[in-house]
């Protein structure tokens, strides 16, 4: 049996349908519509904001490349400025705080070294970081604040660059007049990485240091 006697009344039905629910229809169509228009806006708004990173960033390769210090830390805080969050604004973090140090500015590049590890989440990136500014702590005269922040440091957390934390563990030991440690700690390095001249230098004169046997 039938659910509609006739055509005409199956017409009537639709009608009746269409008339009780258009507005809700037309309002969906409206809405997925606006949604993928603006989804598209937002992709292509991205896509174009990614291309004007990477040619500011390319741009700060070359004047790093050509040794233009000031034209390529502006050009790295236009990048941290302008496109926050982006791996081009972390890197541009790290060339400037390479270039600050270069020129004497150990302070500035300390700074921006602490910025990079508080706002990026690129754990090899931050590792990289934390070993730079170990590094200038120890330039500035920081060795106990310097070795407060890399001595806890597991395998983990050091990374590929193991053997470089180790070495600069031992710069920190040398330093607070610590040998013992400062060798063990480069001898580690030698066993994680790759064994330098400037490594071995390091080595021999802690050796050379060392007081002779009583006889």
């Amino acid at each position: 049996m039938e659910v509609y006697l006739s055509e005409e009344e199956r017409v009537e039905a639709l009608k009746k349908w269409w008339k009780e629910n258009a507005l809700a229809i037309v309002g969906g169509i409206a809405l997925g519509i606006a949604i993928v228009a603006g989804w598209n806006g937002w992709k292509s708004a991205q896509h174009q904001k990614a291309e004007e990173a990477s040619n500011v960033y390319q741009q700060l390769l070359k004047a790093v490349e050509s040794k233009q210090a000031e034209p390529a830390v502006k050009l790295g805080e236009r990048l941290v400025e302008r496109y926050p969050g982006t791996t081009y604004a972390a890197y541009a973090r790290l060339f400037i705080a390479k270039l600050k140090a270069e020129s004497g500015d150990l302070a500035a590049a300390k700074k921006t070294l602490e910025e990079l590890l508080a706002s990026d989440k690129d754990e090899n990136l931050k590792r990289l970081a934390r070993l730079r500014m170990g590094r200038v702590m120890l330039a500035l005269g920081e060795s106990e604040a310097a070795l407060k922040l890399v001595e806890p440091l597991g395998h983990e957390a050091m990374g590929e660059f193991e053997s470089l934390y180790e070495e600069l563990k031992g710069d920190l030991y040398a330093e607070m007049n610590r040998p013992k440690d400062a060798r063990m700690a480069y001898e580690k390095a030698k066993q994680t990485g790759e064994t330098t001249p400037l490594l071995e230098l390091k080595i021999n004169d802690l050796a050379e240091d060392s007081p002779s046997p009583a006889s």
